[in-house]
């Protein structure tokens, strides 16, 4: 049985992948990593304007510079990504890499077809297009958000925003066409006793430990129970809900709620 993960350049990523092979006794034949796009001044000013048009493009500058000479509310958005390292396997991938210009390439699927894997380990990344999904019989996926209730993208953010506490946490779930929807394997909940930093710290080393667990079980070929979700009970975040108001709002609202903490 061959592993193949799937997932974008980290720290985390890097040492979930080594220890995943170790634990596997080598059975992640291939790490495909997402590179980072860098785009020129020109390109992201024209997405910019693509995304907020003339009326908010000025509202979005203004908490551009907010967010640019706030260097507290961008540390409290950091915390969604703080982990304690605990996973830490060393300064390089232990299993073959290849960085592609995107997931859904033809260079990946030469890559996948090649390997013929037997399961699909995404973590982070692109939506994988159907046929890069069905170069293998399983897939499996980690979405840091409580589904079905917050999927997509910056599902935990919104969480925060709307005040909803009890519902931050994490997803291990089969992939499937549509977004954080396919069966539920695990979800991991926030322990919202702690401040966020914390909390954060603590939900993203246990989400990572606990894919870890399922990725080998299903390697090792046990029969994991898995539970479908029910779409219509929750949300669908997407990147163009992440502008700089929203981020901005949130960290506020990430410091206000640190300070209520420390004052308890």
């Amino acid at each position: 049985m061959a592993i193949v993960f799937i997932t974008v350049s980290g720290e985390a990523q890097k040492a979930f992948a080594n220890a995943l092979h170790e634990k596997t006794g080598g059975g992640v034949s291939l790490v495909i990593v997402q590179k980072p796009k860098r785009l020129s001044l020109w390109s992201r000013l024209m997405r910019f304007y693509a995304v907020t048009g003339w009326r908010n493009f000025l509202k979005e500058c203004w908490y551009g510079i907010l967010l640019r000479f706030s260097s507290q509310t961008r540390r409290a958005l950091g915390y969604f990504h703080e982990h304690s390292g605990a996973m830490h396997r060393g300064p390089q991938f232990l299993p073959p890499v290849r960085e592609v210009e995107s997931i859904n390439s033809d260079e990946t699927y030469a890559l996948l077809k090649d390997c013929s894997p037997s399961l699909l380990i995404l973590w982070g990344g692109a939506v994988l297009k159907p046929h890069i999904l069905k170069t293998a019989p399983r897939a499996i996926n980690l979405h840091m958000g409580f589904a079905p209730h917050y999927r997509g993208a910056i599902a935990n953010q919104f969480a925060v925003l709307r005040g909803d506490h009890s519902r931050i946490g994490a997803t291990i779930h089969y992939a499937e066409e549509k977004v954080d929807a396919g069966k539920i394997l695990a979800v991991i909940s926030a322990d919202a006793s702690r401040p966020p930093r914390e909390l954060f710290r603590d939900l993203n080393d246990r989400a990572h430990a606990r894919y870890l667990e399922i990725a080998e079980g299903l390697f090792r070929g046990e029969d994991l129970p898995a539970t479908a979700q029910d779409i219509s009970r929750g949300e669908l975040f997407r990147l163009r809900d992440w502008n700089r108001e929203t981020r901005y709002k949130l960290g506020k609202k990430m410091l206000q709620w640190e300070r209520l903490n420390r004052s308890k």
